[in-house]
């Protein structure tokens, strides 16, 4: 299943990737391959097990770790091999799916990388919970080089599930070895080997020798240490005095002075995903699709992306896949206008014409705080007084998830490249955050649909279908898609724009 960006998204990767002033481009002495490359950010994993793990923040250190069975072209979303050298739909309801395993591969610890490394992978991955997919009923080895999934009811999306948390195939024996303490001694295939690991604080990782690079390269450095640091200006402080080659999750605030900056390169490169309030919608009163609605039409989305980014570069998010996609959906576009009017007229309907209040929970971490704040002075104008509580990522996602602290939720959505695995993933009924949410009969049926169809223009219709559902009953607030912004010094070499939003580390090297 190809999955492909258009011109016009090809257009908009140009307009949004953006050189500081000054050319800080990379010099000209080629990559140094016993250099270590020096990374910053804000970005801290919530664990290195890739299947225990509940935050979007995980899948750059993944995936320098593991190697996935089916990979995605960071540049065009398409799916190359990875582990997997193919993979088929089988049988007259395509309730069989085959895929046959590279030659030769070794994961970090010397164990072979074989069908029965990745059954046992895959069985690890869906016994945490975290990575449902219930049409799965058993996992066979058909030969050493063969592994065959059941299903019981057609999956298209499978691809897309391996290619992230499912598909990064562990090890098995450390995996024995290690139990429930694995996430701090993770063992994959990819091309970088776990060292060493300060929670919140550093994580390093080593060349693997024994890499044989699949769509990923060999890696050219002699390692990646990643230093998590505490704000926007420490990033700039770690470029500009050279403790840092790279840096990745920098605020627009941050960017002016790495824009001036000769010898630092900016980078805007537009992502799939986007922030947004996830809803709790079985809790009072957001049970009731009229306050949702209020909600919706009380936002002005372009507003909230400029006065959160402190730029122009945000644009306003209505369904799952952004202009310029696949499967972006015009006729979902500006679909709940800035209304404050229709915001109070909907809440009158809904027996609250003096207003009401409702709980929140914010990731501690810009935008999502940021945004917390921005949307609850737009809610305050028409009556809806939500005091969001800052909680550290992981937690502020139990909280909301598992305690059913709060009825919204302000966080990021990475959005996927497969269709049936991103609606499914957000809004069918085993997804991970509307565990606390009314299941909507339809949007399972849609999705059951989505799942048994095979092309883009197929697939596009049931997403168009999908969306007017989710435009009639508000069933989250999507806010908006923002680039992703990244800088580093002249000394860096292999920067490649990832349209998934988290940057291919694995490609960097440094002079």
């Amino acid at each position: 299943m190809n999955r492909k960006l258009t011109a016009g998204a090809a257009a908009a990767t140009l307009a949004f990737t953006l050189s500081a002033c000054g050319g800080g481009s990379s010099t000209d002495a080629p990559a140094d391959p016993n250099a270590v490359v020096n990374v910053a950010t804000r970005q801290t994993p919530s664990s290195l097990d890739p299947c225990a793990g509940n935050s979007g923040y995980d899948l750059t250190y993944l995936k320098l770790l593991y190697a996935p069975l089916i990979d995605i072209d960071p540049a065009t979303l398409k799916p190359l091999p990875g582990i997997a050298s193919s993979w088929e739909f089988a049988g007259p309801e395509k309730l069989t799916f085959t895929v046959k395993i590279r030659p030769g591969m070794t994961f970090h610890d010397g164990t072979p990388v074989d069908a029965d490394a990745v059954k046992a992978s895959m069985q690890h991955c869906l016994g945490t919970g975290l990575v449902p997919v219930p049409s799965i009923t058993g996992i066979d080895v058909v030969s050493a080089d063969t592994v065959s999934i059941r299903l019981n009811k057609p999956t298209s999306g499978m691809p897309g599930y391996l290619s992230s948390r499912l598909g990064f195939i562990v090890s098995p024996t450390a995996l024995k070895q290690h139990g429930d303490n694995f996430a701090n001694h993770p063992v994959g295939a990819g091309p970088y080997e776990f060292t060493r690991a300060v929670p919140n604080s550093e994580y390093s990782f080593a060349r693997f020798a024994g890499y044989r690079p699949v769509s990923d390269p060999a890696p050219k450095a002699a390692g990646i240490d990643i230093k998590i640091v505490t704000s926007d200006t420490a990033m700039t402080n770690a470029l500009t005095s050279g403790t840092a080659d790279y840096a990745f999750g920098i605020g627009e605030s941050a960017t002016p002075p790495l824009e001036r900056n000769p010898d630092i390169t900016l980078e805007r490169t537009p992502q799939l995903g986007f922030t947004a309030i996830v809803i709790n919608t079985k809790n009072s009163p957001v049970n009731n699709p009229k306050v949702r609605l209020a909600m919706e039409y009380a936002l002005d989305r372009k507003a909230i992306a400029n006065a959160v980014l402190n730029s122009n570069t945000g644009t306003p998010a209505w369904s799952l896949y952004p202009p310029g996609t696949t499967f972006h959906d015009p006729q979902s576009d500006n679909a709940w206008p800035y209304n404050p009017d229709k915001a109070r007229q909907l809440l009158a309907e809904a027996g609250y014409p003096n207003g009401l209040t409702i709980r929140g929970i914010s990731a501690a971490l810009p935008p999502f705080s940021t945004n917390a704040v921005v949307v609850s002075e737009q809610w305050k104008k028409v009556g809806i007084d939500v005091n969001f509580v800052n909680v550290p990522g992981a937690q502020a996602i139990s909280q909301f998830v598992a305690h059913n602290a709060a009825e919204l939720f302000s966080v990021g959505w990475p959005s996927q490249w497969s269709a049936p695995l991103n609606y499914s993933a957000l809004l069918g009924p085993t997804s991970y955050y509307r565990q606390n949410a009314e299941p909507n009969p339809d949007i399972t049926r849609l999705i059951d649909k989505l799942n048994d169809t095979y092309t883009d223009a197929e697939q596009l219709a049931v997403v168009k279908e999908i969306n007017r559902i989710v435009v009639a009953q508000a069933e989250f607030i999507p806010l908006y898609h923002a680039p992703a912004v990244a800088a580093y010094t002249r000394r860096v070499k292999g920067v490649v724009p990832s349209l998934n939003g988290s940057p291919e580390l694995v490609y960097l090297a440094v002079s």
